[in-house]
């Protein structure tokens, strides 16, 4: 009986010492503030832990983003932080880097949500989110979060008439799968 009890509090955490934190999600995101636009998106990240409860590592992701008609590809530094070494446990998260642009179609419209004909380059993306994981075995878990994807843009600004960088948010629902692969 002994032991039954303790396997079952065995591994119920990811081991820092045993590889790296991977997680794949999907977001559903809906337009925040006044320039803010909704969109689906799809992240990969890869996670080095550091300690028990925090990691960092690079990320990449996938794009769409509904009313300003454009893709985007995220690359960036992915941090997660969670509140407890346990099978459940909330997280923060930051995803902090640039974005190129590509396949534009509202551009040069002079309406809200429209896009400056101009090429853009590499651009600011950050993304805050709060969330939970569960293991549903010592190394493969789900995890769940909200987030605030946004995206810095040279877009039109219906009070001053002209082009402007914006911050556009959305306000996301996350959902993903996370795993460690040993030895990493």
């Amino acid at each position: 009986m002994l032991t039954v009890a303790a396997s079952s509090n065995a591994q119920t955490s990811f081991d820092p010492e045993g590889g790296c934190l991977n997680v794949v999600d999907v977001c559903v995101a809906k337009g925040l503030g006044q320039y803010g636009d909704g969109g689906v998106s799809a992240n990969y990240l890869h996670e080095k832990f550091i300690n028990e409860r925090f990691s960092i590592g690079p990320g990449v992701g996938y794009s769409y983003r509904k009313d300003y008609k454009f893709s985007a590809i995220p690359l960036y530094l992915s941090t997660h932080y969670f509140f407890m070494d346990r099978r459940f446990s909330p997280f923060v998260n930051l995803r902090l880097g640039g974005f190129v642009m590509f396949n534009k179609k509202n551009v040069g419209t002079n309406e809200k949500y429209s896009l400056s004909k101009e090429k853009q380059g590499i651009s600011l993306y950050v993304s805050p989110s709060i969330g939970v994981k569960i293991h549903v075995t010592p190394s493969i878990g789900i995890m769940a979060s909200m987030s605030d994807e946004a995206y810095l843009v040279k877009a039109f600004d219906t009070q001053s008439n002209d082009y402007r960088n914006k911050l556009i948010h959305g306000l996301g629902i996350n959902v993903g799968v996370c795993f460690q692969i040993n030895g990493w």
